[in-house]
């Protein structure tokens, strides 16, 4: 991963002021953050930004959250971004988005510092869950 791609997020969550919220989050911790509103945006955004790592929200409209991992861990993109699932969903549907390809979550409603947390375990040691 290069290394300017290396502090480049997508946050895709079709709920604009959570999205906005964690697009906060990031930027004070110095990450360039895109954001996609549904699964279809993140597509695009994953080809044309290629970031290091993409925060999830499984429940979209259309294309939901499952569908966005499925597609990206299916199609072998060069540029495997690392996934973190951010959603107020029950766990055994967060576990169901791990076991198709998402390399993390965190339940929503979250705290920020455990959002930077999770986000600096992927970068950092890729696979890696210690808290489930």
């Amino acid at each position: 991963m290069s290394l300017k791609q290396s502090k480049r997020i997508l946050v895709v969550d079709d709920d604009q002021a959570m999205a906005a919220a964690i697009e906060r989050v990031l930027k004070r911790d110095h990450w360039q953050v895109e954001i996609a509103h549904n699964g279809f945006d993140a597509g695009i955004k994953l080809s044309t930004f290629e970031p290091a790592i993409m925060t999830l929200d499984l429940s979209m409209p259309k294309l939901d959250g499952l569908d966005v991992i499925r597609s990206l861990r299916q199609n072998k993109v060069a540029n495997q971004p690392k996934i973190l699932v951010v959603s107020g969903l029950d766990k055994a549907k967060l576990q169901q988005a791990v076991t198709e390809g998402a390399d993390d979550y965190l339940e929503k409603p979250f705290d920020n510092d455990a959002l930077l947390d999770r986000i600096h375990d992927l970068v950092n040691e890729g696979h890696h869950h210690h808290h489930h």
